[in-house]
């Protein structure tokens, strides 16, 4: 028997999907915030949150694809248009900081203009794969492909995915098996991924 005490967060989040519009459902949406930042897991709630707004914005904007995105990609990343060209746009961020030119780089007066030297695709594969973007089971080669695909003519055909630079032995390791600096790296890259990852924030009065 349920405790009749707690609502579920399910219950609450189809509530919300059965109101007319978004701002009909912004109470229950506006609840279910107050509730994952009470309990420390907002996380956690991104998907439930995402599932609300998705519901209101589906069907509304005819987006075409930037990139057909193959089927390592998972959910939404993949079938939504829109989730998908924000990932693309990602994942040519993530490239043209790794390959700044060094003299502009020396040059840069914001961070985002300074070379990532350090910055390797293990690393963004790593990412991706714990945050849910691309299939657990993805290897090296697949996501080369997908990399390569995203970038189009910005790389050479099988650059990537034939590629020795970095160490893609760190993509799947436990957290207490990957060095500071590369945990330090993989924060930085899934700073890059948040926006794609949170949902919308809440609309102010």
């Amino acid at each position: 028997m349920p405790n009749l005490r707690e609502i579920p967060v399910g219950f609450v989040v189809e509530q919300a999907k059965e109101q007319k519009s978004a701002g009909e459902a912004r109470p229950y949406r506006s609840l279910l915030t107050a509730w994952f930042q009470h309990n420390h897991c907002e996380p956690e709630g991104y998907e439930a949150l995402r599932d609300i707004d998705d519901h209101f914005t589906k069907g509304t904007a005819n987006i075409q694809p930037l990139v057909v995105l193959p089927g390592c990609v998972l959910g939404r990343f993949r079938t939504n248009p829109a989730y998908a060209n924000q990932l693309v746009t990602i994942i040519c961020e993530i490239h043209r900081r790794m390959n700044i030119p060094m003299n502009e780089s020396k040059k840069a007066t914001h961070p985002e203009d300074i070379r990532q030297t350090s910055w390797t695709w293990p690393h963004v594969m790593r990412v991706m794969k714990r945050k849910g973007i691309i299939d657990n089971k993805t290897t090296k080669a697949v996501f080369g492909a997908l990399i390569e695909r995203i970038l189009g003519d910005k790389v050479k055909p099988n650059s990537i995915r034939r590629t020795k630079i970095g160490d893609y032995d760190i993509v799947d390791r436990y957290d207490y098996n990957i060095s500071t600096a590369d945990s330090d790296i993989c924060n930085e890259i899934t700073e890059l991924f948040m926006p794609l990852l949170m949902p919308k924030k809440e609309p102010k009065n």
